[in-house]
């Protein structure tokens, strides 16, 4: 009896250390399954967000298309003498190129430092400024394709509102976004140009981004045509790259782009 007994004690000693086991189990199936449950609500809510954020912007470049017939054959806005796109140009100036990013903050400082020596040779007569807005940093705008938007916004007033392109671009890096963040709203980019006095009628087609085809293709070209990055500066249609070539124009130097300008004007 004594065996039997141990052995019926033996055979119940298993069975709840059987059944202890398959509690612990469930209790860590379903652990994994609250932690599955939590990652996929926190995936979803991200998604959500993300396509509100993108709700926001229309789609780029989803609407009617437009060339701005003002920009030159290699994609620039020329700006004379008389600060107005298109206007008071003369071929027999030394002709400056810049090429631009909005989202670019390197292009900031550079029309922070390097702007009024621009205003300061337009306006004199010795050279003839084109303005290339490009969109290399659409990757730094967390989807909303920013730089494109913007440089859209540009090409719209440059040609619907010559007057106020200057004055709107550098409003733009005035209030330039900081990269990797969605950056200025079309209703933000409106306020802005409303704000250097573009008429009503011309703001209200910013948000129909109807030259960003025409952005994508000026920033193909400028690549083709030698452009590294941005800020670049091409001085009578010669890409300036001091890296490369020590003789170049390098900017960041104090008053290095007035006598660069200036020399070329007197050869």
């Amino acid at each position: 009896m004594a065996n039997k007994d141990q052995g019926s004690d033996k055979v119940a000693i298993a069975k709840r250390q059987a059944r202890a086991q398959m509690r612990a189990q469930e209790r860590r199936t379903a652990v994994i399954w609250i932690v599955i449950g939590v990652i996929l609500v926190g995936l979803f809510a991200a998604l959500v967000a993300y396509i509100v954020r993108q709700g926001d912007v229309t789609a780029v470049g989803s609407g009617d298309q437009s060339t701005p017939a003002v920009a030159s054959e290699n994609y620039g806005f020329p700006v004379g003498t008389t600060g107005v796109v298109g206007e008071a140009l003369d071929d027999s100036r030394v002709r400056v190129d810049i090429y631009l990013d909005y989202m670019c903050p390197i292009c900031g400082i550079f029309e922070q430092t390097q702007g009024p020596t621009l205003d300061m040779l337009r306006e004199d007569g010795t050279a003839d400024v084109y303005y290339h807005p490009i969109s290399i940093l659409d990757r730094a705008s967390q989807g909303t394709e920013y730089s494109t938007r913007s440089a859209s916004a540009a090409a719209l007033i440059a040609e619907e509102s010559p007057e106020h392109f200057l004055d709107f671009t550098k409003a733009m890096f005035i209030n330039q976004p900081a990269e990797n963040t969605a950056g200025l709203s079309d209703a933000r980019i409106q306020e802005i140009a409303t704000s250097v006095g573009v008429p009503d009628d011309v703001t209200a087609k910013i948000p129909d981004h109807a030259y960003s085809s025409w952005v994508r293709s000026a920033t193909e070209q400028a690549s083709i045509d030698g452009m590294k990055g941005t800020p670049t500066v091409a001085i009578n249609g010669v890409m300036q790259d001091p890296q490369s070539n020590p003789g170049d124009l390098n900017w960041s130097t104090e008053g290095a782009l007035l006598k660069f300008v200036q020399d070329a004007a007197s050869t």
